[in-house]
């Protein structure tokens, strides 16, 4: 055993830990560097690059939306906007669990080649779903064209929302990227779980139509997330319970 593997031993692990995410924060313009490139080269022969996704989100509300809006008895001009900003958010927090799983897997080479802090490999996913998010954004400007929706200032209670969503994303992709490199088959598990969340989760669907048992959507996480980005989007601006629930499940998290 060398003697840089000997002092690292003799060092709480508390402190190891913190020292990669203050090394992690430090290196941003690594992670952001990273983040961009990975979506370019994910898009690299393509000639609108990653605003597919948002032209698939724009087909799938108009597709969805009349239909549910008749099922289930509410009028277009109110349902189709909560149905676009339901899907909008629901990427950003679909993809941070899915790509927070392939977090250390996708980067196996990259760990092994180069001494960085694993920080960098959370930041990483985070940065580059937000920027997907940022562009997604645009799928909701059709519908506010079309349905004469004019911005309004509580639309600005969306931004801590957002950062709500990546403050829980930061905790939970270090749990599963942890955990989807130690048992390969937990990547698999978790698109199962997202897939079936996406159901259980009010994205086109009013909470309202639960009655009495409202309070299994008020304790879903996914919900709760959803809320308080959707919410002052839609004129629903979240009480203060939603928050706190929602800051307690991230403290539980960390």
């Amino acid at each position: 055993m060398s003697v840089a593997e000997v002092q690292l031993k003799s060092i709480p692990q508390w402190q190891l830990a913190y020292r990669d995410l203050v090394d992690g924060l430090r290196a941003h313009r690594i992670w952001m560097t990273m983040a961009r490139m990975d979506i370019r080269q994910r898009y690299r022969r393509s000639i609108i690059g990653p605003f597919w996704i948002t032209i698939a989100m724009v087909i799938w509300i108009l597709a969805i939306g009349p239909l549910y809006s008749l099922l289930l008895g509410v009028g277009s001009a109110q349902f189709i906007p909560y149905l676009a900003m339901g899907i909008i958010t629901w990427g950003l927090v679909s993809s941070l669990l899915l790509d927070g799983a392939a977090a250390f897997v996708g980067a196996e080479s990259l760990v092994r080649a180069v001494r960085l802090p694993f920080t960098v490999h959370v930041l990483r996913v985070l940065q580059r779903n937000l920027l997907i998010f940022a562009h997604n954004l645009l799928a909701f400007v059709p519908f506010m064209l079309v349905l004469r929706i004019h911005p309004q200032w509580q639309w600005l209670v969306a931004i801590p929302g957002v950062a709500l969503i990546l403050l829980a994303g930061f905790p939970a992709t270090f749990l599963l990227g942890t955990l989807s490199a130690r048992f390969r088959d937990m990547q698999q598990m978790i698109a199962s779980v997202v897939q079936l969340s996406f159901f259980l989760t009010p994205v086109f669907w009013d909470v309202s139509l639960l009655g009495e048992h409202r309070w299994v959507a008020d304790w879903n996480p996914f919900h709760l997330m959803l809320e308080v980005v959707r919410g002052p989007i839609v004129g629903k601006v979240p009480d203060l319970d939603t928050y706190l629930k929602l800051i307690g499940m991230i403290a539980v998290l960390y």
